[in-house]
């Protein structure tokens, strides 16, 4: 049982990481070859990052199968959080340093409240309901 469970884990801090290095990319490729505001570089690589990240965590790490009304609107909600306070942490950071060394900094502390949200929020009733922490 503790096997499955880290198994669990290690998916989800993989797609943790892959989501975090798809969406500073898309931030990145918009501040700088599209020459785009940071904050609309960051709207835009939220959006892209929100998408991969449900998919993956739903299909894989979680395993739940199908898509459900619930765990969207939480896995949103709790992404909502995590923008804001991107966006404000961005904002204040920017004044003290380059906007990309802001944003990767800004990605760790965001990154770990997303997944403790997601852990524990967004898909806790999928394992609950079966029965296993696969």
């Amino acid at each position: 049982m503790v096997m499955m469970k880290l198994h669990e884990s290690l998916r989800f801090v993989i797609v943790g990481i892959l989501n975090t290095v798809v969406g500073f990319a898309v931030y990145f490729l918009c501040v700088y070859f599209l020459g785009l505001h940071y904050t609309l570089s960051l709207v835009i690589s939220h959006i892209i990052g929100v998408c991969h990240s449900y998919y993956w965590n739903n299909k894989w790490t979680f395993k739940a199968g199908k898509v459900e009304a619930g765990t969207i609107y939480k896995f949103i909600t709790v992404y909502g959080i995590t923008f804001s306070l991107n966006l404000l942490l961005l904002s204040v950071l920017i004044f003290f340093m380059n906007q990309i060394f802001a944003q990767a900094i800004t990605l760790m502390i965001t990154t770990m409240i997303s997944f403790v949200g997601h852990k524990y929020w967004s898909f806790r009733k999928n394992r609950t309901e079966s029965g296993a922490d696969v």
